[in-house]
């Protein structure tokens, strides 16, 4: 109430009465010499402003300050089932200047299917510079999720209208893993989208036979890019939860623990499901590797 009484007009001061003086100086007489001082100090103005609107401030800077584009649905491809869902490959026509802001993989995009809708926040599947749909598309890797945005994009014939935001994020800035030559990389379900795009941009400088990526999925039949993945420049160890019962972090604990993994050379780049990444770079730094070098795209 102070700072919002300090931005009003200040109005001038009440004369002070005697009972009122002489009740503040018995008072004052009771309180320590430190007290009195600070007592009789006048209450200091504010000399910024109020916090309340620094948060706001604040809060205008992140993800929706940003004007909505036009864009349109250019493929609408199924890549894979996931139990009761599917994957589905979206391309989107968001013109070439847009598309010439997605620089890094790992990037990302806002999308909704109407202007009151809610957005939904999207990795970019294709390479920086690349893209099968068209020189201004780019592809999205999309789970239809029943009641949600995502489900909603999936059920979009070609030609049909949504709204983008511009390209989005830090993407995966491996500025602080140079001169390592070792990769690991981590992905489950539809967090595969990101790192394709690594693998497919050429940005990974490593030693030839010196990237792995530790896939995780349903199973086959839930793996987007199942057969694309063959010609990726790493190993690909497919986890299969529902065949073997296990998951990319069960298996990393046995490569860790097998000596597998050079933790002096080696650095991570991860997408996926929160649990997954934690534990991965609990026992990634564990086994030595610097928290610095276990990128993420967020």
């Amino acid at each position: 109430r102070r700072l919002l009484d300090a931005r009003a007009p200040r109005s001038r001061p009440r004369a002070m009465t005697t009972t009122t003086r002489t009740a503040r100086a018995l008072s004052a007489r009771c309180l320590p010499r430190a007290m009195r001082r600070a007592v009789a100090s006048p209450i200091p103005r504010p000399t910024s402003r109020p916090r309340r609107a620094r948060l706001h401030e604040l809060a205008r800077a992140g993800w929706n300050d940003f004007a909505w584009s036009k864009a349109s649905v250019v493929a609408n491809d199924r890549r894979a089932r996931a139990g009761e869902a599917e994957l589905r490959a979206i391309g989107v026509e968001i013109g070439a200047a847009a598309r010439a802001a997605y620089a890094t993989p790992g990037q990302f995009l806002q999308i909704r299917t109407r202007e009151d809708g809610k957005a939904a926040f999207i990795a970019i599947a294709s390479a920086p510079g690349e893209c099968a749909f068209g020189e201004g598309a780019v592809e999205l890797l999309v789970k239809a999720q029943s009641g949600a945005t995502a489900g909603e994009i999936c059920a979009l014939d070609v030609g049909a209208e949504v709204e983008v935001s511009p390209v989005m994020g830090k993407g995966f800035d491996l500025t602080a893993v140079r001169g390592r030559s070792k990769a690991v990389l981590f992905a489950t379900g539809s967090g595969i989208s990101p790192i394709r795009a690594l693998l497919r941009s050429g940005t990974l400088k490593t030693d030839a036979g010196a990237t792995t990526l530790y896939y995780g999925t349903r199973d086959a039949e839930a793996t987007a890019f199942l057969e694309e993945s063959a010609s990726w420049p790493c190993d690909v160890v497919r986890v299969y939860s529902e065949d073997s019962g296990k998951h990319v972090q069960d298996v990393l604990r046995e490569d860790i623990a097998s000596g597998k993994i050079d933790a002096n050379d080696t650095f991570a780049v991860l997408c996926g499901q929160k649990e997954m990444a934690d534990e991965v770079i609990e026992m990634l730094t564990s086994a030595g590797l610097p928290r610095e070098a276990c990128v993420m795209n967020f």
